[in-house]
């Protein structure tokens, strides 16, 4: 661990937005496996000189912030882990059941959300496939850059160098229902009013 990681570590006592990226970093309380098992594990962001890697999970983060309205949060160390909070995921169902599709595949991985590529197959089905798993890609690179927009936007209430606890930025910025819908309308635009979840 370098000095400045290890001052990071001395410094951030709660899990925090790194305001400079966005991402989550800070002590996090894991499931315990023994009695002497503490559970405390630090979840770094990618600024850090070294940043942690857990190797008994898929992912070397508990909790991220909701890829839509990033205020809540969700993930997990799992790669069967969602990228939005239950109540974007909400949103997302009931525009599904309104417009007879799902706007966004929210699961981390492409079977969650109902892609992949079966083996032995016949050709023109695994290109269809290939094809519903490409569009799953792109959507996520879509998502991706409607984070980045959205997490700017709500990132200016704050000092731009600042680790800002979680309990903070979510009592600066609420997360629920009423958020969550809000992300979506600004995200799909004015011409697709949403149904209410």
């Amino acid at each position: 661990m370098s000095a400045a990681d290890a001052a990071l570590r001395e410094r951030i006592t709660e899990l925090s937005v790194h305001i400079p990226c966005g991402g989550l970093r800070g002590p996090v309380q894991l499931p315990t496996r023994s009695p002497s098992d503490r559970g405390v594990r630090w979840q770094s962001c990618r600024h850090e000189n070294h940043p942690v890697v857990w190797g008994d999970a898929d992912v070397s983060r508990e909790r991220d912030l909701c890829i839509i309205c990033l205020r809540a949060t969700a993930g997990g160390r799992s790669r069967w882990s969602w990228l939005a909070c239950q109540d974007c995921r909400a949103v997302n169902s009931a525009v599904e059941a309104a417009w007879g599709f799902r706007p966004f595949a929210l699961g981390r991985h492409s079977v969650m959300n109902g892609f992949g590529v079966r083996a032995g197959a016949p050709p023109e089905v695994q290109q269809r496939q290939i094809e519903r798993l490409t569009d799953f890609a792109d959507g996520i690179g879509r998502l991706l850059k409607w984070r980045k927009h959205e997490y700017r936007r709500l990132a200016g209430h704050f000092d731009p160098q600042a680790d800002v606890p979680l309990r903070v930025w979510q009592q600066e910025l609420p997360p629920g229902p009423r958020a969550s819908r809000d992300a979506f309308a600004r995200l799909i635009g004015p011409e697709y009013p949403l149904p209410l979840p």
